[in-house]
């Protein structure tokens, strides 16, 4: 039984919001990239998906698995200081 996360971001500030995150993701051992004019955060876990941000609307299946699913959903959070954010889970949680 999968678990995924939905999500968008629209950044006012993306090379402020990348200065910010990506040493704290860095330091939580996730792989922080950029690819054409995506970001890439791809954690140290398998099962988990990499979370794409890319301006549209994308997903990440993270099965539950913790601390992943918390950590998204706390980047996506951090990231709506930097952006517009909409998100939600197959569970009812939601940022918007």
């Amino acid at each position: 039984m999968g678990y995924t996360i939905y999500y968008i971001v629209s950044f006012r500030d993306r090379d402020k919001a990348l200065k910010v995150l990506k040493p704290i993701l860095e330091e939580l051992n996730f792989r922080v990239y950029e690819k054409n004019a995506a970001i890439i955060i791809e954690p140290n876990c398998e099962r988990v998906e990499p979370m794409i941000i890319n301006g549209r609307w994308m997903s990440a299946k993270t099965y539950k698995l913790q601390p992943y699913t918390g950590i998204y959903k706390l980047l996506l959070l951090s990231l709506s200081s930097f952006a517009s954010v909409e998100a939600f889970d197959d569970e009812g949680w939601s940022l918007k």
